[in-house]
């Protein structure tokens, strides 16, 4: 009788102890801050890096780079870590990079001209310097400063994604003629209409695109806005010896509900794990 009782304490033991493990093991870490004083930018600028399951600093994970981490480091942070865990992609780091005063200095830090029309294609002229065209500083502080930065406090390879939605995605498709570090570039439902489509214009009068994987998506409201990234597209496709373009088309989405699903889809298209 004592022996059965023994059995029964243990066994009820170990059911309270399984959620316990299970919980250690599984945990999210926590997310790790970090500064630094750009000299291109003229100010402290924050970055925010997540890391994967059993995260271990001997060996270089793919990163993935988030623009407007405000409203998207986390949506990301939870989908990449569980989708990693269950080894539907590569383990991955990653990097939040938000704005300060968001809602002043966001445009200033994504967009590269002083654009006339919106994004219904009416024209207006409320885009100056204290609101827009800062981007060129911004390119230089994210590849001359933060990821250097990054680069010398977590170990990480080649495989460098960013991920632009709106602005941030207008932003990624801008720098495509560049010797940019990133070899996936996640467009979601880009600003193309920005300055009448100057992306589009821009990269047709191309003669050298680094090669990169795109994954692109965008909804159907309002037509400007979905017109030019339908230009866009149709000159991504005229770079098939560099850009390995992957698109879809959200009819019954809008410009931020779009967001959930075409990473959830996209990152499985462009970070598959080696061997799949």
């Amino acid at each position: 009788m004592k022996s059965h009782t023994s059995l029964i304490f243990i066994i009820t033991l170990s059911l309270f102890a399984l959620p316990v493990l299970a919980q250690e093991t599984i945990c999210l870490s926590p997310v790790q801050s970090h500064k630094i004083d750009s000299e291109y930018l003229n100010e402290t600028r924050e970055y925010w890096v997540a890391l994967p399951l059993n995260y271990s600093d001997s060996i270089s994970y793919p990163v993935i780079f988030v623009l407007d981490a405000e409203w998207r480091f986390e949506l990301v942070r939870q989908i990449t870590f569980d989708l990693g865990g269950h080894h539907k992609i590569d383990r991955s780091i990653i990097v939040g990079i938000p704005h300060v005063e968001v809602e002043k200095k966001r445009g200033r830090d994504l967009t590269f001209s002083h654009s006339k029309v919106e994004f219904d294609g009416v024209k207006v002229d409320w885009y100056n310097e204290s609101n827009s065209g800062g981007a060129e500083k911004f390119y230089d502080f994210l590849t001359k400063e933060l990821i250097p930065d990054f680069s010398k406090n977590y170990p990480s390879n080649d495989n460098l994604t960013l991920i632009g939605h709106s602005y941030g995605g207008y932003f990624a498709a801008y720098i495509l003629d560049r010797q940019h570090p990133f070899e996936i570039l996640h467009l979601f439902d880009p600003s193309i209409w920005y300055s009448d489509g100057e992306v589009t214009k821009k990269l047709k009068n191309s003669s050298s695109i680094k090669s990169v994987k795109i994954h692109l998506t965008y909804q159907a409201k309002p037509l400007f806005h979905r017109e030019k990234i339908e230009e866009f597209i149709e000159e991504l496709n005229q770079k098939k010896e560099s850009i390995e373009l992957s698109v879809d088309f959200y009819e019954h989405e809008n410009h931020f509900s779009i967001f959930l699903d075409s990473f959830y889809k996209g990152i499985q298209l462009t970070n598959k794990p080696k061997g799949k």
